[in-house]
This record gives C-alpha cells, sequence and structure tokens, in this order.
C-alpha cells in the first residue's frame, strides 16, 4: 500500500512538472521577401541626321535650304560675269552695273545662228532674226548643271512678239558652246544640236507655247 502511495505521489509530480515547463519556441516565421519594383528602362532618341548640320546659318535660304549655285541658285553679275543679260554679254544694252561683253559668248552665239536661214521672215523689209531676237528683254543668266558640267540659261526674243519668235539658249563655258530652241514663223528649230538631257531642261525652263505654232498670218511667213 506504501509502495502505491508513493508511485502515485510521484506520477502526480511528474505531472505538475510538465505543466508548469516552458512552452516551445514557435518556429520563426520568415519575413517575405522584398519585391522590388523593375527598373526603368531610358528611351534613348537618337536625332536624325539633317542636312543643315556643318552649314553655315549665312547660306541658308527662306525655305530652309542652303543655297547651292550648282543647283540653280540665283547669282548676279557680282558673283560671276556671265550672270548678267544675255543681249549685254554678246555686245548690247547694258542693264546692270558690271555686264560686258564676253568674247567667247559671243563666238557661241553667232556659230548658234548660222543655220536659222529657214526661219528669217520672207518679208525683205523684216529686220534680220538676229536683230528682232536681240530687241526685245531677256533676263540675267541662270546657272544649272548638267552631269557634272555648268550650262548658263539664257533667253532673247523678239520685242512686242514673245514668245512668237524667241531663243531659249544654253551656253557652257567649259566648252565655249551653245544649244538652243528657237521658235520662229510658228514652227520650232533646235539648234547645236542639243542631247535629250539639254532638250529637256530647255523644255522645262520655257515650256512652248503650243498656241503660237497653230496661228496664221504674217507672223508665220
Amino acid at each position: 500500500m506504501k509502495i502505491q502511495t508513493i508511485a502515485l505521489s510521484s506520477m502526480v509530480a511528474l505531472l505538475a512538472a510538465c505543466g508548469q515547463g516552458p512552452a516551445p519556441d514557435a518556429a520563426p516565421v520568415a519575413p517575405a521577401p522584398a519585391t522590388e519594383a523593375p527598373a526603368a528602362t531610358a528611351t534613348v532618341v537618337e536625332k536624325e541626321p539633317s542636312i543643315e548640320d556643318g552649314v553655315d546659318p549665312s547660306v541658308w535660304d527662306n525655305e530652309g535650304e542652303p543655297e547651292d549655285p550648282g543647283a540653280g541658285a540665283e547669282l548676279t553679275c557680282k558673283d560671276n560675269p556671265l550672270a548678267t543679260h544675255f543681249f549685254t554679254l554678246v555686245g548690247g544694252n547694258t542693264v546692270d552695273d558690271c555686264g560686258a561683253k564676253d568674247p567667247k559668248v559671243l563666238a557661241a552665239f553667232n556659230a548658234l545662228m548660222k543655220n536659222t536661214a529657214a526661219a528669217e521672215s520672207a518679208d525683205k523689209d523684216i529686220p534680220s532674226l538676229r536683230e528682232r531676237l536681240l530687241s526685245g528683254p531677256s533676263g540675267p543668266g541662270e546657272l544649272r548643271v548638267l552631269q557634272g558640267e555648268p550650262w548658263w540659261f539664257y533667253t532673247a526674243c523678239q520685242a512686242h512678239d514673245c514668245p512668237g519668235t524667241a531663243l531659249a539658249m544654253l551656253y557652257s563655258p567649259t566648252q565655249s558652246k551653245m544649244v538652243g530652241r528657237l521658235t520662229a514663223r510658228c514652227k520650232v528649230w533646235w539648234l547645236g544640236e542639243p542631247n535629250d538631257e539639254q532638250r529637256a531642261l530647255i523644255e522645262s525652263e520655257r515650256p512652248l507655247d503650243e498656241a503660237m505654232l497653230k496661228e496664221e498670218g504674217d507672223s508665220c511667213e
């Protein structure tokens, strides 16, 4: 009986000791990994190349394009003597401050007019074709480029009969040569054997008035 009492007492003491023991530590909770914001992607906008790069602003024209004398920019006779009026170059009137006769242009013009007998008027009282062509207005020379070579564009016409009697010309200072399109007596003559590119340039600069080729009367005689 004594043994049972001792055993029972030991069990009660053991249970009491277990009830008073510290509770086991809870497993630590791992912190949630921080979510990193995606790095911002920088967008680099490359500047497109411009024809303005490296060009002195002083040479730009009113439309924002660089003036290129070879591409038809306006020149004065102070820039180049060939920029004066055609009739001045062949010994006619001087209408600017620096125009002067050019012997090479005159020689090229004389050669161009050699084969124009068919364009002369049948009326002997009418002045020669050459004289009539140089009697009317003419603008200053305009520089053009064909196949990398400079050509000067000129016009001449009969006073009070433009464009019925008119001449549109291209002059090469390199070759001292002239080609042109003559309109007279309601017909068209190509002078100096211009090639297709030269003809196209003349026609674009001075489109032909087809109505002048259909008229009847004294101007076609």
